[in-house]
């Protein structure tokens, strides 16, 4: 099988130096998986989107730095001319933020220019094809929670994954949040599930209010929520911890949080655990399952 790849690139001698690149992660066997690399360049939009439309790439490489529309325009076109091809930016140290922000917008992944070898290219290469692989596979057993129209559980832990992968490499500040309205166990008794359900829709409801436009938001369980919320030049992690829980007490839902930060490097489950015990206890919903993060990257 052959890879393809599918280059936007505006300046003659960025393109011959990463076409050396490509031809050395082939001829040296880097992605072994791929017989062939088969290279498209294309120096404008209206080039690229000729291609996208007969060549079918299965991951593009995109300058930042593009000179006809700017690379972040062109960004947005390639995005909405063929969302389902894993998107790789290629950009200058001082454009990381921009970088960062990209990917919560939908970018695979972004490479540093002057940081561009064989190792960190073919290890984007094989992510970013591996994991929309992967995406893909979950969005075809759905992943939208049928009940509040909030990412269900595969879907909410596949985005966290990436999520604290992101904030690992950019050494970023990252708070997972798991959100439990009260009483629930005592609403199933008295109300039944009718009852129950319609208190789980309001609580969503809620929180979509508290979460800020890149947070990340899910139901985790039958009667848990959960958010993902990165630290901000406007808002610190621990100044939107005491937000979000004091927006949530509001709504009668406790909140349980953990953090990750480089001095304390913790994993997704580890940090599911810290926010799960962080909750005050309570009385176990009948039938409800354990909460564990199955399938998650």
């Amino acid at each position: 099988m052959n890879l393809r790849v599918l280059m936007i690139q505006s300046e003659p001698e960025e393109l011959l130096f990463l076409q050396d690149v490509i031809r050395e992660l082939e001829e040296q066997r880097w992605l072994g998986e791929w017989s062939r690399i088969e290279t498209y360049s294309a120096a404008t939009w209206a080039e690229a989107e000729r291609i996208l439309a007969t060549s079918s790439p299965h991951t593009v490489l995109l300058d930042l730095d593009l000179e006809e529309k700017g690379g972040i325009e062109t960004f947005r076109l390639a995005q909405a001319a063929a969302p389902d091809v894993p998107l790789i930016l290629l950009v200058q140290p001082s454009d990381e933020a921009l970088a960062s922000k990209l990917i919560l917008e939908g970018a695979e992944d972004f490479l540093i220019k002057k940081e561009i070898d064989c190792a960190p290219l073919a290890h984007a290469l094989r992510n970013a094809v591996g994991r929309h692989k992967r995406l893909a596979a979950l969005r075809a057993a759905a992943l939208t929670d049928s009940l509040t129209g909030l990412l269900n559980h595969a879907g909410f832990f596949a985005a966290a994954s990436r999520d604290r992968k992101l904030a690992e490499r950019l050494r970023r500040r990252w708070m997972l949040l798991v959100a439990e309205p009260k009483n629930l166990a005592e609403i199933v008794r008295a109300f039944g599930d009718q009852r129950r359900d319609l208190e789980l829709v309001e609580a969503a409801d809620h929180l979509r209010t508290i979460a800020g436009p890149a947070d990340l938001l899910g139901r985790i369980d039958a009667g848990r929520f959960g958010m993902g919320v990165f630290d901000s030049n406007v808002e610190s992690a621990e100044e939107a911890w005491v937000r979000i829980r004091a927006a949530a007490a509001e709504r009668r839902i406790d909140i349980g949080a953990s953090f990750y930060d480089h001095d304390r490097p913790l994993s997704l489950d580890a940090m599911l655990e810290l926010a799960l015990s962080d909750l005050p206890p309570k009385r176990a919903l009948p039938a409800q399952g354990q909460v564990s993060i199955v399938g998650a990257a």
